[in-house]
């Protein structure tokens, strides 16, 4: 793990992952825990031109949601993002969540550092202030698009709390992915 040891947080207490994300769907925003299989949700697709991340939604399907209550300490990792307008925001996520980065690749949590850049849901860039890693109890829920598998990662990014992540089946085939698109 890219994390700074001297960045450690003992108890992560943000809600702004795990059950509280909110999700991106065609008619607002819904809790990421909400969501049953067949709900509509905006899927993404990104591609890189002139340097510049290109967004495309779409609807599509939930065809995966499951998640778990942690009533033990979990390890997760906990960004500190600021966008382009100044405003702060931040994410605790699984070690393994998937991000676009601005400059079209792909890279998982916990090899995030200071000074990379996230994109937002209009393909602007948010700058990460600062990567830690913590202990952190409460429900960690993942979900997954209906998009082909053959076509990751297209359709299967979504905006949580207005960051592009990848879905549950990005992480499991993230591995398959051309290395040209891997961070």
């Amino acid at each position: 793990m890219k994390t700074n040891p001297n960045q450690s947080v003992k108890h992560l207490n943000s809600n702004d992952f795990a059950y509280s994300a909110k999700i991106s769907t065609p008619n607002g925003e819904k809790d990421i825990q909400s969501f049953q299989i067949g709900d509509s949700i905006l899927a993404f697709s990104a591609k890189l031109e002139s340097g510049t991340v290109k967004l495309t939604a779409s609807q599509a399907k939930v065809s995966f949601s499951n998640g778990i209550e942690c009533s033990k300490q979990t390890r997760m990792i906990y960004l500190d993002l600021m966008d382009f307008q100044g405003s702060s925001k931040n994410i605790t996520c699984s070690a393994d969540q998937l991000f676009l980065l601005s400059n079209g690749k792909y890279a998982p949590a916990s090899q995030l550092q200071p000074g990379q850049e996230l994109v937002d849901k209009e393909g602007n860039p948010i700058n990460i202030k600062s990567v830690k890693a913590g202990s952190f109890r409460g429900g960690i829920h993942s979900i997954s698009t209906n998009a082909a598998v053959g076509d990751i990662p297209n359709g299967h990014l979504f905006v949580a709390n207005d960051i592009i992540m990848g879905d549950f089946s990005l992480q499991l085939y993230f591995d398959y992915l051309p290395d040209d698109l891997k961070q």
